[in-house]
């Protein structure tokens, strides 16, 4: 572990290939921080009753904001950035609640987080299976300035075709993490009018 990491992070998830490969991993990976994969449905319960251990607080990297180093520029990119995360914002509003830029990122274009006080969405997938519920929470879409995509659709930010670019990316970002799409044909269709329109 690495001498000044100042807490232990860990991921959850349905199986330890779905959390090995998120892209919540990657800003702690490139700062060298390890993470606990947690895949046991236990392992979530469990860190709701043990917040710290050894004196460290138990940090989950798939929610709240990274507390990495943020980029010098990062303010200044969310300037330049605004129209976009608003018109996302506008378009995936009710499946998210919040679009912000983020340091977390580093070779994925997009990611799902939840608040701090949220619960993760494995967690939220084990409770409506409990209830025989179907609830879902808004989540927060966080973006990496500095992918390729996200930077051609800034600049796509009045173009009709962000609707579909939106749905492909908010489902990207679904798919990345492990979880199943809501709505698999909105997707898929949303994926052929992209491609459509590119070949």
């Amino acid at each position: 572990m690495k001498s000044d990491q100042s807490a232990i992070y860990y991921l959850t998830g349905p199986s330890r290939r779905a959390v090995e490969n998120s892209p919540h991993l990657e800003g702690f990976r490139d700062k060298g921080y390890e993470v606990l994969y947690m895949v046991d449905p236990v392992d979530e319960m469990l860190v709701q009753w043990l917040p710290e251990f050894e004196g460290k607080k138990l940090k989950s990297v798939g929610k709240g904001i990274a507390d990495l180093a943020e980029d010098k520029d990062l303010k200044e990119k969310e300037k330049e950035y605004s129209k976009l995360t608003a018109a996302l914002l506008t378009k995936l509003d009710d499946r998210v609640k919040e679009v912000r830029l983020s340091s977390r990122l580093k070779s994925s274009p997009a990611c799902l987080v939840v608040s701090e006080g949220d619960v993760s969405p494995h967690l939220e997938r084990m409770l409506n299976q409990v209830k025989g519920e179907a609830s879902k929470q808004k989540r927060i879409m966080e973006l990496n300035p500095d992918h390729e995509i996200v930077a051609r659709m800034r600049d796509r930010a009045d173009d009709p075709v962000l609707n579909d670019l939106a749905e492909v990316l908010y489902g990207y970002a679904v798919l990345a993490e492990g979880s199943e799409l809501e709505d698999p044909m909105k997707f898929n269709q949303a994926v052929m009018r992209v491609l459509a329109r590119n070949i």
